[in-house]
């Protein structure tokens, strides 16, 4: 598989929990809904790249988060857990205080187990979800 499919592939996974913040409540929820067949059918990996960059490609804000992971390759992370995102830089290029430990980075990542549903832990209090399109718990990594 091209490492193109891949990085396609891995944000249309982790885009899912973003739609909500990233499109109108409807939009969403249509678009979430053919992610997730085409990320479970047993098509070729490449021909379902192809056609989950058509749909990521749709939108404004769909096609910027697709750029994104695949500018990260080749982690592949969902924007607001590469590290450009979790700086602290202050405006004007000013020294952040020597032990202000800013954003942690490395957020754990959990996976639905039938492979289409990523999501990224942002601390350990919060609880990890259950995979929406199959109702089973996400594993880690």
């Amino acid at each position: 598989m091209e490492t193109d499919s891949t990085g396609v592939i891995e944000a249309a996974r982790a885009i899912r929990p973003y739609l909500p913040r990233l499109l109108a409540p409807a939009a969403a929820h249509a678009l979430d809904q053919r992610l997730a067949a085409e990320l479970t059918s047993p098509a070729d990996p490449v021909a379902t790249a192809r056609q989950l960059r058509v749909l990521l490609d749709g939108q404004e804000d769909t096609a910027w988060f697709l750029a994104a992971v695949l500018r990260d390759a080749p982690d592949y992370r969902p924007p607001y857990h590469q590290p450009q995102y979790l700086s602290r830089q202050p405006p004007g290029g000013r020294a952040i205080p020597p032990g202000d430990p800013g954003p942690v980075g490395g957020a754990a990542r959990f996976a639905c187990p039938q492979g289409d549903y990523v999501w990224y832990r942002p601390d350990v209090a919060t609880p990890v979800p259950a995979c929406p399109t199959h109702q089973t718990p996400l594993v880690r990594g």
